[in-house]
């Protein structure tokens, strides 16, 4: 839609004026919220301060006012206030980013043939929605009429988004772009057929200093609201090439869920799953930015501590012992699976066989459920039981001369039996069976169980025992999921309702020795996995064409699959040095990094590729006295990122992440001889947005 200057003009003054009001409402609501709170936090303290200077005052006023100010702050929803603040103060700076007007066309005659359109509607987008007086003046872009905007590129005929009552089909009659800066509106633009969006994109991105990770919503790319729309209630599993918003697509999904799902999935029953504490460190900063407060974070380590202790299991043992879990494969956990299905069958039996001896026969209504813990199927026969003598019980006890009463007194007996038999073996199945089977796979080989042991013995212990102490999660979202072992997916796939689970990630930076080398091979261990949505993401919106290409040639003698497309943004070739000992690597270093330091508007990722090199860089950026403004990467920290910072990192800390500048210390590309070298040195090459520096050895030590 091409609009000539003085239609550009009117239009311009037109949205400065709705921009104006729109942020006159917002900000006047955002001040009415932020003062009922502080109105609220003044009563509490004031009232605490009558309580202390008050020498009549006791606990019991005190327990009263406590109890007083729970149900007040609840009926306030103090958490949700919280939120709405945060979003209003966002909306305040940034009311929307794009409008869509739609149709579908009816008219009506006016007087001189005039016509007037009866459904047009006009649509504001933002980050957050904002409603007056039942009147939406910003839709979220969460929203399903909000879908219209990523689905089609421009203006046209029989569009169609998805409603609670079904699909609903109208005209798109304008998509209209605009950037707005702290409430200032610098421009618009409508988008149409010639219109190459990728433009757009390039010019956003290369705005990003890198260093944290930024919300896509303004930019969310056909593709990618594909995956964010799928239905939670099934298995997702994407494949996403580097640099392709994976991580972002995934917490926006979840962003996404949470909306329009509210009453079946909810942010605190919800969890994002990544391999390290750096990378789990890194995403969590997106969420705030999209207005989830409370969701869980963190790694299968953190899991597996959680669920040992919590279930009390009687096992000492230490994560950071035999961390390689490659051993076990699919073709091990299937046999395990074998097994344990054996073990349900012969507890079927012997219940079958209790409830088979003639005076049993007439309790024998319970039906066994392999997809049950075995303990479970115990302890519901055990109940059922239990619950019959109960009765029984109390009908005697009522009615002692009932002629029923004798034939109560007897089946009390035979219950009782039966309930003994039942008791008996569920304790054993603790006691031995549990034992003898995870013996018989190597967990007790040491005295303390390693990660690999530890991991081994919880899903035994949950097939078997089950996990009565720790509630499932609603959605799991798995970051980077080619790094994770299938039998840490099987573990999760127990902690999770109906396996419902996004797993993203790439198989060409799957190195690890554990990871996945398909994403098939999950398929048997996640439940619905089979029946999954599957989704490619093959564009690279982070880092500039001649990186990419230059990635895409260390790969390509090894597979032509999954290669990042580059959206073509311009920058410099990467430069390779290569330098006759590391004392010289760390000069030119050092000499490029007090002058990048000097002027730091961006994100400088150092990566060294071995120990000895992460020492003696960190001497250098130590005297360059940054203060917080150098970060080094350790799992064992807890990390503030920023968008303008020199961080340091081992390579193994560094997938997931990405930098305005990156030096990489230590990569000899003549050295890659394999397929596993070659990933290794695509990862490390793909974190530079827009400028990549890789100095090698030539005397390799």
């Amino acid at each position: 839609m091409k609009i000539n200057n003085t239609t550009q003009d009117t239009e311009l003054i037109h949205e400065n004026t709705h921009l104006k009001q729109v942020i006159v409402k917002v900000s006047k609501a955002k001040d009415t919220l932020e003062s009922a709170m502080k109105a609220l936090g003044a009563f509490n303290l004031d009232k605490l301060k009558e309580l202390r200077d008050n020498p009549a005052a006791n606990s019991s006023d005190f327990l009263q006012f406590m109890d007083m100010l729970k149900n007040k702050s609840d009926a306030f929803n103090i958490p949700d206030k919280y939120k709405r603040l945060e979003e209003l103060t966002n909306l305040a700076k940034e009311p929307y980013f794009s409008r869509i007007d739609i149709t579908n066309g009816d008219t009506k005659n006016l007087r001189g043939d005039k016509k007037v359109d009866l459904n047009h509607s006009t649509h504001y987008i933002g980050k957050f929605g904002y409603t007056e007086e039942d009147k939406p003046l910003v839709l979220d872009w969460r929203s399903k009429v909000a879908s219209i905007y990523y689905r089609y590129r421009y203006p046209q005929k029989g569009v169609v988004y998805e409603t609670p009552d079904g699909i609903v089909k109208t005209d798109l009659l304008l998509k209209r772009t605009f950037e707005i800066d702290n409430g200032e509106l610098i421009k618009f633009y409508n988008n149409d057929i010639k219109l190459d969006e990728s433009e757009i994109i390039a010019d956003k991105i290369s705005e990003r200093t890198g260093g944290v990770l930024e919300d896509i919503v303004e930019t969310i790319q056909e593709n990618q609201h594909e995956i964010i729309e799928a239905d939670p209630r099934q298995v997702c599993i994407v494949q996403g090439t580097v640099g392709s918003g994976k991580s972002t697509v995934a917490i926006h999904k979840l962003s996404h869920i949470f909306f329009n799902f509210p009453d079946l999935i909810h942010a605190n029953r919800s969890i994002l799953i990544a391999k390290n504490q750096i990378l789990v460190g890194y995403l969590s900063t997106l969420f705030p930015k999209l207005g989830i407060f409370d969701i869980n974070y963190g790694t299968v380590r953190d899991l597996i501590y959680k669920l040992v202790f919590r279930e009390e299991m009687a096992i000492k043992f230490d994560l950071n012992l035999e961390k390689d879990i490659s051993s076990f494969d699919l073709r091990q956990l299937n046999k395990l699976k074998e097994d344990i299905k054996a073990i349900h069958e012969q507890y079927r039996e012997h219940m079958a066989e209790t409830y088979a001896i003639e005076e049993n026969q007439s309790f024998a209504g319970f039906v066994y459920d392999p997809n049950l813990p075995v303990k479970a199927n115990l302890n519901e026969g055990i109940e059922d039981l239990e619950e019959e003598i109960e009765f029984q019980t109390e009908f005697i006890k009522e009615h002692p001369m009932h002629s029923r009463a004798e034939l109560f007194k007897k089946n009390i007996k035979t219950m009782r039996r039966i309930t003994k038999k039942f008791t008996d073996l569920r304790a054993n199945l603790k006691t031995s069976v549990l034992h003898e089977l995870a013996k018989s796979y190597g967990v007790y080989k040491n005295p303390t169980l390693g990660y690999l042991q530890t991991l081994i013995y919880v899903f035994i212990y949950g097939e078997l025992i089950g996990f009565k102490n720790t509630q499932k999660y609603e959605y799991c979202v798995v970051d980077e999921g080619q790094d994770f072992g299938v039998l840490e997916y099987a573990i999760l796939n127990k902690m999770v309702i109906n396996g419902r689970m996004s797993i993203l990630g790439d198989l060409n930076q799957s190195y690890a020795k554990e990871g996945l080398s398909d994403w098939d091979e999950i398929v048997e261990v996640i439940s619905g996995a089979r029946k999954a949505h599957k989704f490619t993401l093959d564009t690279n919106y982070r880092s500039t064409r001649p990186i990419i290409e230059f990635a895409n040639l260390i790969l390509s003698s090894y597979t032509d699959k999954y290669l990042p497309i580059s959206i073509n943004r311009v920058g410099a070739k990467p430069e390779v040095k290569s330098f006759p000992t590391n004392n010289d690597m760390l000069v030119e270093f050092e000499k490029n990094i007090i002058k990048d330091v000097k002027a730091l508007n961006k994100s400088i990722g150092i990566i060294c590729m071995d120990e000895n090199l992460l020492d003696n860089v960190e001497k250098i950026i130590t005297k360059l006295k940054l203060g917080q403004e150098f970060i080094k990467l350790n799992d064992n920290d807890r990390i503030s990122y920023l968008p303008r910072a020199v961080y340091l990192t081992h390579f193994e800390n560094c997938k997931g992440l990405e930098f305005g500048k990156v030096y990489i210390l230590g990569l000899n590309l003549s050295e890659v001889a394999n397929f596993t070298d070659a990933k290794k040195a695509f990862v490390a090459v793909t974190r530079a947005m827009d400028e990549l520096h890789i100095y090698g050895n030539k005397n390799i030590n």
